[in-house]
């Protein structure tokens, strides 16, 4: 990470508020505050309303509402991160988001899965984004 002024870091100063970027730093943290409660009412839309028939069914509705509340939880830990998400936060955010796209197929029947389902293609289409997000990231702190 490259110094930013004074022997400080671009990421101290945001945290601090000592540059002219706290402002957007406060709607940073308003942001990841509204989404973590985004995903956790989502968590519990699911738990609520599904209506699984099967064992497996909720399995899948149990791990769902899991994720969602953990994807949530990242959005919390994410705003002491300043905006430089480390490594292993994306991991966990990845992780939710495999876990809410398998437990879609674990309720709807594994057989139902297909590559060109427009839901396994989004999913697909987040990760690549992802990685350009964190490789942009490591770039800029380099």
């Amino acid at each position: 990470m490259r110094p930013h002024a004074a022997g400080t870091h671009k990421r101290d100063a945001y945290a601090t508020g000592t540059e002219a970027g706290s402002t957007r730093m406060v709607w940073y943290e308003r942001f990841n505050l509204i989404e973590a409660g985004l995903w956790v009412s989502v968590a519990l839309v699911i738990l609520c309303r599904a209506r699984p028939a099967t064992r497996q069914q909720r399995w899948a509705v149990a791990v769902a509402g899991v994720a969602f509340v953990v994807f949530g939880g990242t959005d919390l830990l994410e705003i002491g991160c300043a905006g430089f998400v480390p490594g292993w936060l994306w991991g966990l955010k990845i992780a939710c988001g495999a876990a809410i796209l398998s437990s879609r197929y674990a309720y709807r029947g594994w057989q139902t899965w297909r590559w060109t389902d427009r839901e396994f293609l989004f999913g697909l289409a987040m990760l690549v984004a992802v990685m350009v997000v964190i490789a942009v990231q490591r770039r800029v702190e380099s």
